[in-house]
């Protein structure tokens, strides 16, 4: 057989590679740890990888054993198993152990060093990723001082700074980015490095420099990504030192600059860097936003407008366009423009009602019909709020109603503006209008003499919002009042509760409780009125013995123990004749009890009871020190004093005494307090009583899972009531007894009594939501009662839209027309509650599932409502990403998306939303899918290096123990297609062979053959590139070089079953040449 006819004969795909294995007992190791690996299971990887690195053999050296590790890299499989351990340590979030096993593989010998600068940074990395930021920096320090010279050190200089800029250690990290652009001036994070430099001197408050800084970014690295950056930073430290024509000049350069950044940011995209697109479109229009504003508060309002004109003129998005066109109101409305800015309030609504902002335009055209003097029209504008917008924020419609109050009394409507300013305390008590408009309602009465109103109004003040500012205002009211009326001792009260942070109303206040004081005789009062009386009544033991008193009690009720204590002191050791010394002790042992000095307190109550006291204060005195004896610990010592104070007849001081029994039996043992309220039940006449040990009844039950009992004292609670209030607590108990009980249709039938019959009471709130809930309890098993679960949930959040819960039940609502397949309306409650409550968690599921919900409906209807639906479902899937950029549902959304236009035939629009899935969600759900689906993608344009690229990359990602479900299937499927692929390149090369052999160049097609050999090792093209080689040396007559090739073969491949047709042919290729004598 000649050579010609042995190289015809050979043809193509001869079988199978072949792989010769090394020691099995590590090989076999390292291949389970590297598939565990593959499928994401990294404990099992640890494992096998450990028994590579604690295997230990005379017969075998572990180090001598070498693996292949992609790229052509050959490592001792000690060395490849310590990193893959390092890697899987990484994975599992066990960063100390990635870091330990990754520096074992710099002990290994026989490591490229290449492969330790990898590992070096490797720990860095892993440091980074930790956020140990100090760690991370001496470890991308230590790479560099390593490794000088490879490509990523500059990165890793970089990388230390910035670690040390994350620890907000401003000024070394200052010093090491000046150090990485002094040794590595043309790095491609040198400009990164230079702006992060501005960055930290901004941070730090050094504006000018940040400045100097950020210009250089922009003279030496004109073509950076960050020059958008830089030159905002520029802006911003301008703004900061109020250096307005420069802060403007900046803003306008980075508006300039939008064009060529997104042509740069592109650039940077497809160079492998992470970018934001969105990030530096916000950018953009902030700038345009901030210079209206330098002008705004300047007073130059001609050139805001113009440059919000400008900026709303190059906008694109509508939400932005409704943001300016706010702001153009604004500035009339500064600008004293009223009608001008009623004009473009209203052009808010009229031109973006799909955006957030309507509600407050409306509420602004009724400021700027208010500040025109046009009340009426006003009065109007601001009820509209109410009216058209009935679920917008509850402070706008609050304020809005204040608001109208206010225009009702420019307009002399007193009646009418108590109307407005009742409606927002009932509808808005936690607004922080209401104590405003109880304030307004009290002076309104006040001025009409109507006394108990306005006493009225001014307690509710106190009593509710006592912690804001507006309570100074009320008990100031008060005093007024009081005073006159000739209710001396509830003025001086009145007053002498004004907060000292009220500052002129508290000095008002003290000047008239002195005045008060003086007419009485009694100039004891007050902090600043009792201190300036000091000087005039020294020597008056008597009158200094009361003032100081006096000031212990200002103290003692304004919860400054220490003083008081001080002050009650110095009352008993300087006057211990005056008469007050009884009160001092008294006081001076309420104040050691606030303070936690029990002891101390019960030893002045001790005193106290062994003096002659009236019996109210020996009782007063016995309950005091009953409530330091629990507050200690002593609970039989304070039980038996407090019965005792119950069989007193001092009816106020039993009620007291009888709660503090509760209160101590419910914290001791609800099986105890049952006991205890039973045993009260028994002796007690009062209904009011008997209602209020009932409820505690029912619900020490309940907390016991005792729901048949707490059910039939909330029934006896119900035949006693007389209050709708009762009645409603207990019916509300027995509805939560059926529930936990698991007896959801009764539970449903007793929250209904409630809103049925007490519909304005509290409970009726909770009752309608636990309706919902109960029905979402009985959906599990029939789906029958989702329209019903939907109802009661959506009642409740229209009923109740300032509520807590109201976003739960909208949750709740939506998911029911979810189960429904009521797609359209699903869609429209989750997008209702994404906007309503953009700040709560369920906001970005809320916007994902409205576009889920309008995805079902592509199963219907032709192909051009299909796409319709499919643009809107893109859209909301847009929003998802820009709005809740940090959300776990972006690649939800963005996946969704990508499917969505290859539903529409339009694959290319799909590939970078594939590609920034898996760039920047990796470890999501969709992150296996997204990068397979993009090697499919190339595969089919027969994009072969592409598609392998993508294969690799997903391999490299996605270890299949990393996998799930069906994703774990892709792995096979990829190295299947990667096979396939190897062998399409390994023909492609031979091919070229072949043609320069049958040119007779056969120096040439040597060459090829080898390359053939190199790259594809394991491809069937590579022993038939060894045979041919030697067939070009026999055709050269290089018969010494062709017979040590053929050799080759018959000793490499003699036992492969797949190569004996090129084995036999070496094998005569041999023989022929012996015989010839030519070897």
């Amino acid at each position: 057989m000649t050579v010609w006819a042995g190289l015809i004969a050979l043809g193509l795909g001869l079988g199978a590679s072949f792989f010769l294995p090394v020691p099995q007992n590590l090989k076999t190791s390292f291949d389970a740890g590297q598939s565990l690996y593959a499928l994401g299971e990294y404990e099992g990887a640890i494992i096998e990888y450990s028994k590579i690195v604690e295997f230990k053999s005379r017969a075998v050296r572990t180090d001598s054993v070498r693996v292949n590790f992609g790229d052509e890299l050959e490592l001792p499989v000690v060395a490849a198993a310590w990193y893959q351990l390092g890697n899987a340590y990484k994975k599992s979030g066990q960063h100390e152990e990635a870091v330990d096993a990754y520096r074992h593989v710099l002990d290994v010998g026989g490591v490229p060093n290449d492969f330790r600068q990898l590992v070096q940074f490797q720990v860095a990395e892993t440091r980074f990723l930790a956020k140990e930021w100090n760690e991370a920096a001496v470890e991308y320090k230590r790479y560099v001082e390593l490794f000088p010279d490879t490509d990523e050190a500059g990165k890793a200089f970089y990388y230390s700074g910035w670690s040390q800029f994350n620890q907000k250690n401003y000024d070394q990290s200052i010093g090491t980015l000046r150090g990485m652009l002094e040794a590595y001036p043309e790095d491609r994070y040198a400009p990164d490095a230079q702006f992060r430099i501005a960055n930290a001197q901004y941070e730090k408050g050094r504006y000018q420099e940040a400045v100097e800084s950020a210009q250089i970014v922009l003279n030496k690295y004109p073509n950076s990504p960050v020059i958008a950056q830089s030159v905002y930073l520029k802006a911003n430290s301008f703004d900061k030192m109020s250096q307005d024509e420069e802060a403007i000049a900046a803003y306008r350069e980075v508006r300039s600059l939008y064009d060529r950044m997104f042509e740069l940011l592109r650039g940077s995209f497809r160079e492998g860097k992470n970018v934001d697109f969105e990030n530096y479109r916000q950018l953009f229009e902030t700038s345009s936003l901030r210079v209206a504003e330098i002008f705004r508060k300047t007073n130059q309002f001609e050139q805001a407008y113009q440059e919000l004109i400008a900026a709303q003129e190059t906008a694109e998005e509508r939400f932005y366009k409704a943001k300016v066109q706010m702001r153009i109101g604004d500035n009339y409305m500064e600008w004293k423009k009223f009608d001008d800015a009623w004009t473009a309030y209203n052009q808010v609504i009229e031109l973006y009602a799909d955006t957030p902002y309507p509600p407050n335009a409306q509420y602004q055209k009724g400021e700027a019909r208010y500040f025109a003097s046009d009340y009426g029209q006003a009065r109007s504008d601001y009820l509209k709020v109410l009216s058209e917008y009935p679920d917008s924020d509850t402070g706008l419609r609050s304020a809005s109603l204040y608001s109208a109050g206010w225009s009702a009394e420019k307009m002399g409507q007193a009646d009418a503006a108590i109307e407005s300013y009742s409606q927002s305390v009932e509808s808005f008590p936690r607004s922080d209008q209401a104590p405003l408009c109880l304030l307004r309602i009290a002076r309104i009465n006040y001025e009409q003499q109507k006394v108990k109103e306005a006493i009225d109004a001014y307690r509710a003040i106190t009593e509710s919002y006592q912690e804001t500012r507006y309570s100074a205002d009320a008990f100031y009211g008060l005093g007024i009042l009081y005073r006159d009326e000739g209710r001396a001792d509830e003025a001086v009260t009145a007053f002498s509760q004004v907060d000292r942070d009220s500052r002129e109303t508290y000095i008002a206040a003290l000047i008239e409780a002195a005045n008060i004081h003086i007419s009485e005789g009694r100039p004891d009062k007050g902090r600043e009125m009792l201190n300036q009386l000091l000087a005039g009544v020294t020597g008056d033991r008597d009158l200094e013995a009361r003032a100081h008193y006096q000031m212990a009690q200002l103290d003692l009720n304004n919860k400054n123990y220490v003083d008081a204590i001080a002050r009650y002191t110095k009352v008993l050791e300087e006057y211990p004749e005056s008469d007050l010394v009884r009160d001092t002790r008294y006081g001076r042992g309420l104040a050691y009890h606030w303070t936690g000095r029990y002891d101390r307190a019960l030893s002045d109550y001790r005193w106290l009871l062994d003096q002659r006291l009236p019996q109210s204060m020996q009782l007063k005195v016995e309950f005091s020190m009953a409530l330091s004896y629990s507050a200690e610990g002593s609970d039989a010592e304070a039980e038996r004093m407090l019965n005792d104070i119950v069989k007193s007849g001092d009816e106020s001081l039993a009620r007291s005494a009888r709660l503090q029994l509760i209160s101590m039996a419910e914290k001791r043992d609800p099986k105890d307090a049952i006991r205890i309220y039973e045993e009260m039940l028994s002796g007690v006449d009062s209904a009011e009583d008997r209602e209020r040990l009932l409820i505690r009844l029912a619900n020490a039950y309940f907390r016991l899972n005792q729901f048949q009992e707490s059910i039939d004292a909330a029934q006896k609670l119900i035949d006693l009531a007389t209050t709708e209030e009762s009645i409603a607590n207990a019916l509300f108990v027995q509805g939560n007894s059926y529930y936990k009980a698991g007896e959801y249709t009764a539970s449903i039938a007793t929250y209904g009594k409630i809103i049925d019959n007490y519909p304005q009471i509290a409970w009726a709130r909770n009752a309608q939501f636990q309706i919902g809930v109960a029905y979402q309890k009985l959906s599990a098993g029939d789906i029958g009662v989702l329209p019903k679960m939907s109802e009661a949930f959506e009642t409740y959040y229209t009923s109740y839209p300032d509520d807590d819960k109201a976003v739960h039940a909208y949750y709740y609502d939506a998911w029911a027309r979810y189960r429904l397949g009521r797609w359209r309306e699903a869609s429209d409650t989750f997008s209702a509650l994404s906007a309503k409550y953009p700040t709560q968690r369920y906001a970005s599921e809320a916007l994902f599932r409205a576009g889920e919900a309008l995805f079902n409906l592509t199963n219907r209807g032709n192909r051009d409502e299909k796409d319709s639906v499919l643009d809107e479902c893109m859209a909301i899937y847009d929003r998802v990403a820009s709005q809740f950029p940090g959300s776990d549902y972006v690649d939800d959304a963005l996946y969704n998306k990508a499917w969505a236009l290859i539903t529409m035939e339009r694959k290319e629009e799909a590939v970078p939303i594939f590609e920034r899935i898996v760039s920047d969600h990796p470890d999501g759900r969709y992150g296996p899918q997204s990068q397979f689906t993009l090697g499919d993608y190339y595969y089919g344009l027969k994009e072969y290096d592409m598609a392998t690229a993508s294969y690799e990359r997903f391999l490299e990602l996605f270890p299949v123990e990393k996998l799930q479900g069906r994703d774990r299937q892709l792995v096979s499927k990829a190295e299947t297609l990667l096979g396939h692929l190897a062998e399409i390149d390994a023909y492609n090369l031979y091919a070229q062979g072949e043609v320069l052999f049958d040119q007779k160049q056969y120096e040439e097609a040597i060459e090829i053959f080898k390359e053939v050999q190199v790259k594809y090792p394991e491809s069937d093209q590579a022993v038939n590139a060894l045979v041919n080689i030697g067939a070009a040396y026999m055709a050269q007559e290089e018969y010494r070089q062709a017979g040590a090739v053929f050799q080759e073969v018959v000793d490499k491949y003699s036992d492969v079953s797949d190569y004996l047709q090129q084995v036999d042919f070496s094998k005569q290729q041999l023989e022929v040449m012996q015989e010839a004598r030519v070897l």
